[in-house]
């Protein structure tokens, strides 16, 4: 059912900031930024696995966790091959779903981090295609 951590994501003030730091630390690279305003958030993903999320208003769940605890550790985000089987076990063992996101052909459900010693675990369900069919066949998705 898990196959593997698929990032850890850190919540930021300024994700254009953020990116230049830990890119400059690390000597990673980023996607494009995404997100908006009918997110809550706008982020970017690095190949390491590593996500950058800020808040696009201080209302949203992002606004208000950075209010509460500051810049640090929102996520970690698990690929599962059965997101609704996934699920139905995390719910079992009494952690409550807090929201799901579906975007293209990628669904994420997050649980509530009072469930699970205070952070917050996502899963998430998207096709996976090998780096090298991706070269090969889809190079226009690569940067």
């Amino acid at each position: 059912m898990i196959e593997k951590i698929d990032r850890v994501v850190i919540a930021v003030k300024d994700v254009e900031k953020s990116i230049s730091f830990f890119s400059d630390l690390l000597g990673i690279t980023f996607d494009e930024i995404g997100g908006g305003d009918e997110f809550g958030f706008k982020g970017s993903y690095s190949g390491l696995g590593l996500e950058l999320l800020a808040p696009t208003s201080e209302d949203t769940f992002m606004g208000k966790f950075l209010k509460n605890r500051g810049e640090g550790l929102w996520a970690v985000v698990l690929k599962v091959s059965n997101l609704d089987e996934a699920v139905e076990k995390f719910k079992s063992k009494g952690l409550k779903p807090a929201g799901e996101v579906k975007e293209g052909k990628m669904r994420e459900v997050a649980f509530h981090p009072k469930d699970s010693h205070g952070m917050q675990i996502i899963l998430a369900e998207y096709p996976e295609m090998h780096p090298g069919t991706v070269a090969a066949k889809h190079p226009d998705l690569l940067p």
